[in-house]
């Protein structure tokens, strides 16, 4: 066999044996470099899946912390507000909290601020949105930025009583995320409004200038997925963004990074296989097993964090992969879970110190009221006193309902005291107890019945809603007596879907007389009566039907 033939003969068996090699080699490489790829794909979504989490989070806090802070909080009250403006400004969490009421003006600030006081915020759509709302769930205003601090700031606006509670809410700390995690060597961190302006980036100029995205391909791609990693062009450069949701705020998490950047890992790992295969298949082999599961152990072992974050518990990451680039992001991870922990151990301390300042509150509060019942007894008796003194009967029976009207009030404190709450009281279980105090005082026979399910009012409701139902029922045990000499008072208490409590009163006399005029005859019950129902922006109406009934109704 001459040479040529013995060269093409080698030739074809090395060819026949490296070429399957060859094959092989090609296939185990694209299934590595599929492999990191996705896996590079899945970290980036992880990491921005945990900061929206930590995001809404800390956000739903700062919210719950400003409505449970200020949910029973007096103006009058020093010592309140400065507890309050320790928790909420002192602390960093807001730069200043408006108290609005229910036309849209600000009646008071924390810390006080004169410039601001009958400031108006009407026009502001999360203020009326607020307005409107029953609950205390929170309204968001888009982010802007502060004239006082020129960080990011958030209006969270909850509705209260009579009102609304707003405060600007310090973004600050989202920029020092983004600068924490950003890294031109890896991932840069952006948070996104839903109107598309960055006000969190480890770009200041981005943050500063309000860059809007919205005309991009990212931000349309966005809001019709809320979440997931989308390839794009941004500015001539090829990029691979994953994208999480924060509702609520209706905020967008973006972690991105070059598409090269992002696969290099890949093309190299592939490259150096090859290379390497040529050499030796085996060795190659092995090194590309070995690379590919060191970094599916470090994204496993991210994932697996990043799920225990979710779940409130916080440990430092500490394996070590071969890459710089992953052991940059457990670094970055660790440091992110720390502040994360530390913010929540700050909140976990000022609400342990809110409950106890509630708690003593609330022990102060029912002892004025225990006192407030007491002092009311006391006047009550020196009119029951001074009327024995009386002789004329009918300053009798004035001084006698003066003293019952003051016992009326101090059933209201003595009701708030003996419940649960000292901000609220049953009043089917008052009324009861109210009737009762006029059956025992008064010299007809009376009977009574009440329909109605159980409905708590505030104390602000409580006394003119009192002294109204004491005062219809009064008449009616007056001029109620039917033929037999009984008087047979029904009383009903219902509210609707509106919120609006409705009481009637009805007796089992002959009714009101045709030309019945409380204005023109200058009754003092019901121009008392009338005024009570103003005071409560409620209504006050009568009318025969099968004796005289007398209605209120007003909002709850």
């Amino acid at each position: 066999m001459n040479r040529s033939i013995r060269k093409t003969l080698i030739a074809m068996i090395s060819l026949s044996v490296l070429l399957p090699m060859l094959a092989m080699s090609a296939v185990l490489f694209w299934v590595i470099k599929r492999g990191i790829n996705d896996t590079v794909i899945q970290r980036n979504q992880i990491l921005s899946k945990s900061i929206a989490l930590s995001v809404e989070q800390q956000i739903l806090d700062a919210s719950t912390l400003l409505q449970s802070v200020t949910s029973e909080l007096s103006f009058k009250d020093n010592l309140s507000k400065k507890l309050a403006e320790s928790s909420l400004v002192s602390s960093g969490i807001y730069e200043n909290v408006f108290f609005i009421n229910e036309d849209g003006f600000v009646i008071d600030t924390i810390p006080q601020n004169k410039i601001f006081k009958g400031f108006d915020f009407s026009r502001h759509t999360y203020v009326q949105q607020a307005l409107k709302r029953t609950t205390a769930d929170p309204v968001y205003s888009p982010v802007f930025i502060s004239t006082q601090t020129k960080n990011p700031t958030l209006m969270v606006a909850v509705h209260q009583r009579d009102g609304v509670v707003a405060a600007y809410l310090n973004l600050a700390w989202l920029s020092r995320l983004s600068n924490m995690l950003g890294n031109e060597q890896i991932t840069s961190l952006a948070i996104v409004d839903k109107y598309g302006t960055i006000f969190a980036s480890r770009y200041k100029s981005f943050v500063e200038e309000q860059y809007s995205i919205t005309n991009t391909e990212l931000f349309d791609w966005a809001q019709k997925n809320r979440k997931g990693t989308i390839r794009h062009l941004f500015n001539g450069y090829d990029l691979i963004s994953s994208v999480s949701f924060i509702p609520g705020p209706d905020w967008y998490v973006i972690v991105t990074e070059t598409a090269q950047n992002a696969f290099k890992t890949a093309t190299d790992v592939v490259i150096i296989g090859i290379v390497v295969s040529l050499l030796a298949f085996f060795l190659e082999t092995l090194v590309g097993y070995s690379l590919g599961k060191n970094i599916i152990v470090s994204i496993d072992v991210l994932t697996k964090e990043s799920q225990q974050v979710q779940q409130g518990v916080y440990q430092i990451i500490r394996h070590r992969s071969s890459y710089r680039e992953i052991n940059r992001l457990i670094d970055t991870f660790n440091t992110m879970s720390a502040e994360v922990r530390t913010r929540e151990n700050q909140y976990e301390e000022t609400n342990r110190e809110l409950q106890a300042a509630l708690q003593q509150k609330d022990i102060l509060l029912r002892e004025i009221h225990h006192r407030v019942k007491n002092n009311m007894q006391i006047v009550s008796s020196l009119l029951a006193l001074q009327g024995d003194e009386l002789a004329c009967e009918k300053d009798l029976e004035l001084f006698e309902n003066s003293r019952l009207r003051i016992q009326s009030m101090a059933m209201v404190h003595e009701k708030i005291y003996q419940t649960d709450g000292v901000e609220s009281l049953p009043l089917k279980a008052y009324i009861e107890d109210l009737v009762e105090l006029l059956l025992a005082n008064s010299p007809k026979q009376v009977n009574y019945t009440i329909y109605g399910t159980e409905i708590p009012i505030t104390l602000t409701q409580a006394i003119p809603c009192a002294l109204s139902v004491f005062e219809a029922c009064m008449n009616g045990i007056k001029y109620g007596v039917n033929e037999d000499g009984l008087v047979q008072l029904v009383i009903s208490i219902d509210k609707d879907d509106i919120g609006m409590v409705r009481i009637m009163v009805k007796d089992s006399g002959h009714g009101f007389p045709e030309d019945f005029n409380p204005t023109a005859g200058r009754s003092l019950g019901f121009t008392l009566m009338q005024g009570l129902m103003d005071q409560l922006k409620g209504k006050l109406s009568w009318r025969n039907e099968g004796g005289a009934v007398v209605e209120f109704s007003f909002p709850c």
